[in-house]
């Protein structure tokens, strides 16, 4: 059957706006292996993956969930889309907003360790600045834990979030200490105010949106490899994350993390010391790739935090990252790797101290460790692994 010349130039237009999308895939696979420092064969192949699996987030938050009158959940982040030091023990879920909206999203506060509210502004990447925010300390409950929260509008006295002109989106940061038993939010999103007809499909608008999830793919890239940059001067070293980076950023709502660039060579392995304050809502120390990526925390013991982590007697912090098991509890598994980026996040914390590095060998790891070291069996190493595995399926219902 011969195809109506109308036929022919809607699949040239469609076939034109798809060779442009993967134009820009193979540019920024490019752009990012001609920015990384990452130079063997598997840190590099990774940067190929970290690009692929940004589709999927391009996709779905400029496509399939890009209506504000249509305002719908969605992960941003899980065990197999991981950008910009994603949190090993979150749940993040974002939906779009309209200044013009009013917005009710309620549910049930769960019992999961920290959360926050947060809208941010538009940017061509995925980090804008926070234009308005909510911390779980100021959510108001009832006695049950369910609540609603009104976005956009007149101000309110409690339960409120801002919508300013340049608001582009929610994003709901859930934090978890034990993974197992501390249950995630229940949460639903309604506009409202008038009724409008369901979302509306039409080739000019999702052309327009492929082409936004293509800006945003490409926009990221050279976003997180500026930031990286500012860390790879001095490996091995935890700076202030905002006062490194500068600017604004939703990065870490209530918080204050820091970050550092590790690099540790096969013979190697690099030993993390602090004390985390007594009193805290949350802190985390993770271990990511060099695309900024935590490793596979499904199998990989790729960081802990307050209800995980082992503390010495004296309260402090001893973490070791190395290649192998150094039979320690608080191991950073390198996945083989030997450069990333780390990470701290103190949240409601008395203090933010700031955790030192010391690289050595690995064959004269102990001579650097106390005498008091806490050690761990393989097989109680197996149990933290599968516990871990455990939550996740509690986190996310599913993979």
């Amino acid at each position: 059957m011969n195809k109506s010349s109308e036929s022919q130039k809607n699949d040239a237009e469609a076939l034109a706006v798809l060779d442009s999308f993967l134009g820009v895939i193979r540019d920024s696979v490019k752009t990012a292996l001609d920015r990384t420092s990452a130079r063997t064969p598997v840190e590099r192949t990774l940067g190929v993956r970290h690009i692929l699996d940004k589709i999927s987030l391009a996709l779905a938050v400029r496509l399939h969930e890009a209506d504000p009158l249509h305002p719908e959940l969605t992960h941003i982040m899980h065990p197999h889309r991981k950008f910009g030091g994603d949190n090993m023990d979150a749940l993040y879920l974002t939906s779009p907003v309209d200044a013009g909206e009013v917005y009710r999203l309620y549910g049930n506060r769960g019992t999961v360790r920290s959360i926050s509210f947060v809208v941010q502004d538009k940017t061509p990447n995925f980090a804008g600045g926070i234009t308005a925010s909510l911390l779980g300390k100021e959510l108001v409950t009832d006695n049950n834990g369910d609540f609603e929260i009104i976005i956009g509008g007149d101000r309110r006295s409690e339960n409120w979030l801002d919508l300013k002109p340049n608001a582009d989106r929610l994003i709901v940061r859930q934090f978890f200490g034990d993974w197992e038993n501390e249950k995630p939010m229940e949460l639903m999103m309604d506009r409202l105010g008038r009724p409008v007809p369901p979302p509306s499909v039409s080739a000019e608008k999702m052309h327009e949106h492929i082409r936004e999830a293509a800006n945003l793919i490409s926009n990221e890239v050279i976003f997180w490899e500026d930031l990286m940059d500012l860390f790879r001067k001095q490996p091995n070293r935890f700076l202030d994350f905002l006062d490194t980076v500068g600017g604004d950023i939703n990065a870490t709502p209530g918080g204050r993390p820091y970050s550092g660039f590790w690099s540790i060579p096969e013979d190697s392995a690099l030993v993390i010391r602090v004390t985390p304050p007594p009193v805290a809502e949350f802190w985390n120390l993770e271990f990511n790739n060099p695309w900024w990526e935590t490793h596979d925390y499904r199998y990989r013991l790729t960081g802990t935090n307050l209800y995980y982590a082992q503390l010495e007697d004296d309260g402090e912090l001893i973490a070791v990252a190395a290649h192998d098991d150094p039979g320690v509890p608080n191991w950073l598994d390198t996945a083989g790797l030997t450069q990333g980026m780390t990470s701290f996040r103190w949240m409601g914390t008395d203090g933010s101290p700031e955790p030192s590095c010391i690289l050595v060998k690995r064959n004269k790891l102990f001579d650097c460790l106390p005498e008091t070291i806490k050690t761990i069996s393989p097989d109680q190493r197996m149990m933290q692994i599968q516990g871990r595995r455990r939550g996740i399926y509690k986190r996310f219902g599913y993979l």
